[in-house]
């Protein structure tokens, strides 16, 4: 009796939790012929919780007995995917046919309804809210990192990382989750579970009003007052603290104090702690929450006080909620020693990290900026240990079950540092008063770019806040903040990349460029448009408009200046382009923004031309879209050979936009190339039904495959160019190891970027990758010299960007190439004055990339299985009829 579990990991990001699903095989059968877990529940003992303890509630929905001797139920907190040694209970005995087992957890303090359970296990402390509880055939701690063989169940409440399929809906006090009848399992916990009130069933039928203890003769008084406790007793060793709702006092002495900004309380640790320890050990440190205004002032770190209050949990956070007394060091044990900043490396398991909460770190050795797309907004960025990035899974490995484990991993590294507030830059009227934190000091502003170094200079405490692991300063900082004052160090990177790109060699250059809707046509002429304004209320950008760009003419001022510079810069002799207006969308002539942008560069000193639409646009290009693909070139270096050519195929038709086609021969005579500039469709709405499969290639990856396969097909077709180097070029929204650009290499063309370790291009959830390509046929592979990534946009925060000018008290902008747009440009070096390049032989082997991971190849039979996936989505006749209008394709398949 085996399946798999379609096991789901919530990988934690800071641009929010990203599902992520993959497969883990496990013991058990959906078709009801093994023990599955009926019945969650969290609550017991709770404020307004009628039952007194927590229980698991397991069901044999089988005609025969089924022993679970050696079994063992398991429990992992919302935010760990492996399961605390010290939350495992072995069972015991028989589950009698279509019968129930009830395991009793830990209790409360509160609840007035006892109830009779087969086996009572005090260990297992259950979140009320969100968890995951395992049932295991042995006693070994669940991991879902690995594939655990030995899971029998798997149920997922609330915001739980680790499920079958999607959680069960968040729980509380009142509500259990409950499986649906004859204990069917199609290994989906939100399908399989209801939420109601706690109905608890044991071997012997209802558990509640079976045999009830009797009370003592002479009951102990209730206890007067709060509890006198430790810090380690508030945090207990699991995710929730043992104490919540109660009322306690403890002493240690404050690390960290908060005062505004919106966290409004301070850091409290047991003196004569800082040093690293296991899962079995509980945090000696604790959040207090003293109130929004409050003023724990800087100059109570390193006093000692004592702390009455409420236990609760905010955002997964233990804090004390309450109020402070300053009292004597020498007389109070917990305040003898002073407090000792950790500086182990923070640990990258989620249960270490749980262990050492609240706790004051300053950790030794590099980490690496991974992500600043929050700084403009929170004043936090995220950081790994090391000294590289975090990589989007399938820019490294195939989709699948490799990039799930990848990501997993991704997810587990990621560390937040924070600015000591819970200010909102952006859209808080009163935040945008303050001067981002980092970005600006000592009167200077100063790039934090992911891939910079950063070195923890002071101590900083360990928190978790809304699904991150954060690190905050021991107290706020903002733009005013002296460099010396901050907790971190580092060295921007941004100064590498002013003289524009890398050296790419040869005699002629080739470029991609998604220029971040530019558009000419202006938001405050679109009827209904509403703008995006800064801190004064000017308009900026237009806010879900028909127009994407600038709302006025000097936000158009500020967008052209940046991508003036950036594409004058950039220097390259062809140059395709993306998220450019499609004028004709507008009334004017198709090309009229290009032309603009054309008169621009030049004005600033470039030499450019415009390639013209063709005499006849096919019908229905652009999908409709008000974006579109361009080229300009210099004219003093090469000119383009007959019109521009547009592909028109089904695949795009609605969906994104047409590629464009341009032959270009170097002014001085020498070798003819053709490059393609393609901008396929996107990761975000869904279209034609192609959803995201959990695979990590996001939604519409079949899609986007067949767009490959139609360009293809397309180029094959075009027989005066059989014969010259083809480049594929532009955004193609798909990660280096992709279907969509798999299909591309199985057809004989090489990822140019790749080969040359040219970089990255896009950064998002605090990942870095490759959306933008150059691929090249065994020709155009003959004639490349070099390659690379200009790093100038995805590496910048957005508070670089022309739309968010003046939307904080700093204004950041600088009409430079710094954030002209959020994807980089892609350069490649071609040498075109030799004689003609033949087939070019059989193109280099792509060398390993080295820290950015892994490559794998799957050539000559990805191809197949990419078909198998269109398949899937599109049908059996579709694909067959497809297919016979793309004979180009059938020759690829017959190789």
């Amino acid at each position: 009796m085996t399946r798999r579990h379609s096991l789901t990991v919530l990988a934690l990001a800071t641009a929010g939790s990203v599902i992520i699903s993959g497969t883990a095989p496990a013991t058990a059968a959906p078709g009801g012929d093994n023990i599955v877990i009926s019945q969650v529940y969290g609550g017991g003992g709770n404020k307004g919780a009628e039952l007194t303890s927590d229980f698991i509630e397991l069901y044999n929905p089988t005609d025969s007995p089924v022993s679970v001797d050696g079994w063992t139920l398991q429990y992992l907190s919302a935010k760990n995917t492996s399961a605390n040694p010290r939350q495992i209970r072995e069972l015991a005995g028989t589950v009698a046919p279509r019968s129930h087992l009830l395991v009793r957890g830990a209790r409360g303090n509160g609840g007035t309804v006892e109830f009779t359970a087969d086996i009572d296990a005090p260990e297992l402390t259950l979140s009320g809210r969100a968890g995951t509880v395992v049932l295991a055939a042995d006693a070994t701690p669940f991991n879902a990192d690995a594939a655990d063989a030995s899971a029998v169940d798997i149920v997922g409440y609330g915001g739980a990382a680790v499920a079958e399929g999607t959680p069960v809906q968040p729980l509380d006090n009142t509500l259990a989750a409950i499986r649906g009848d004859n204990g069917a399992d199609t290994d989906d916990n939100a399908s399989d579970f209801t939420t109601a009130a706690p109905s608890p069933r044991y071997s012997g039928g209802p558990a509640v009003g079976g045999a009830i203890p009797e009370p003592d003769p002479t009951p102990s008084p209730a206890p007067v007052g709060p509890l006198e406790v430790s810090i380690a007793e508030v945090q207990g060793t699991g995710d929730v603290s043992p104490l919540v709702d109660e009322e306690v006092r403890t002493t240690g002495i404050v690390t960290a104090t908060w005062p505004d900004g919106g966290l409004g309380g301070f850091a409290l640790q047991t003196g004569g702690t800082g040093r690293l320890h296991g899962t079995d050990a509980p945090s000696t440190g604790v959040f207090i929450y003293t109130g929004r205004g409050s003023e724990p002032s800087p100059d109570l770190i390193g006093s000692c006080v004592s702390v009455t209050g409420k236990v609760s949990e905010f955002h997964g956070q233990t804090q004390i909620a309450g109020r402070f007394t300053p009292v004597e060091a020498a007389t109070t044990p917990d305040c003898a020693e002073p407090v000792t900043p950790i500086t182990d490396t923070i640990p990258e398991d989620p249960a270490l990290r749980e262990a050492h909460e609240g706790m004051l770190f300053q950790p030794t050795g590099v980490h690496t900026v991974t992500e600043n797309y929050n700084l403009n907004r929170y004043g936090s960025f995220g950081v790994v240990a090391g000294d590289t990035p975090l990589y989007q899974a399938t820019d490294v490995v195939e989709p699948g079950a490799a990039a799930v484990a990848y990501e997993r991993d991704n997810g587990r590294r990621l560390l937040t540092i924070d600015d000591g507030s819970s200010r909102d830059f952006l859209r808080n009227s009163e935040a945008r008063g303050v001067p981002l934190p980092y970005l600006k000091t000592d009167g200077e502003i100063r790039s934090l770019r992911t891939g910079d170094h950063v070195t923890v200079t002071r101590p900083m405490v360990l928190g978790y806040s809304f699904g991150s692991w954060t690190l905050q300063p021991t107290t706020p900082v903002d733009g005013t903040t002296p460099a010396a004052e901050l907790p971190v160090s580092w060295t921007s990177g941004r100064d590498a990349e002013r003289g524009g790109p890398d050296e790419v060699g040869g005699d002629t250059s080739l470029a991609s460029f998604n220029v971040l809707n530019f558009f000419t046509d202006l938001g405050r002429d679109e009827p209904g448009c509403t703008p995006v304004t800064d801190r004064t209320g000017t308009p900026v950008t237009g806010d879900r408009c028909t127009v994407r760009g600038a709302y006025t003419p000097k936000a158009l001022a500020d967008q052209r200046a940046k991508i003036v510079s950036a594409i004058n810069t950039l220097d390259a002799d062809i140059l395709g382009l993306e998220e450019i207006e499609d004028s004709s969308r507008f009334g004017h002539d198709r090309d009229a923004t290009l032309n603009h942008l054309v008169d621009a560069l030049n004005a600033a000193g470039g030499n450019w031309a415009a390639v013209p639409s063709p005499a006849e646009v096919p019908g229905g290009t652009d999908a409709g879209d008000v974006i579109r693909t361009a080229f300009i070139y210099d004219p003093a270096r090469v000119r383009p050979v007959g019109e521009s050519r547009i592909l028109t195929d089904d695949a795009f038709t609605g969906i994104a936009r047409e590629p464009l086609a341009q032959e270009f021969s170097p002014v001085d005579g020498g070798t003819h190339v053709v490059a393609v500039v393609n901008h396929f469709k996107s990761k975000g709405s869904v279209a034609r039904g192609d959803a995201d499969t959990g695979d990590g290639q996001g939604n519409n990856a079949r899609l986007r495959t067949a767009q490959s396969l139609a360009l293809l097909s397309w180029l094959a077709g075009q027989e005066d160019w059989t014969d010259l180097p083809q480049f594929i070029i532009g955004d193609l929204n798909s990660y280096s190891r992709e279907d969509a650009v798999r299909v591309i290499e199985d057809a004989g063309f090489t990822n140019i970027g790749r080969h040359f370790d040219a970089g990255t291009s896009y950064q998002y959830g605090g990942r870095l990758g490759s959306l933008d390509h150059v691929l090249a046929n065994r020709r155009g592979v003959a004639v490349t010299t070099g390659a690379d990534v200009w790093d100038i946009n995805s590496d910048e925060s957005t508070a670089f960007e022309y739309s968010r000018r003046n939307t904080n008290a700093v204004d950041f902008f600088a009409p430079d190439p710094f954030r002209a747009s959020d994807h980089d440009p892609i350069k490649v070096g071609l040498t075109l004055g030799a004689p003609d390049p033949g087939d070019g032989g059989t193109p280099p082997e792509t060398p390993d990339p080295g820290d950015h991971g892994p490559v794998g190849s799957s050539r000559g039979t990805s191809l197949w299985s990419i078909l198998t996936g269109v398949l899937t989505a599109v049908g059996l006749g579709a694909l067959i009829a497809w297919l016979a209008q793309h004979p180009a394709v059938q020759g690829f398949l017959r190789h």
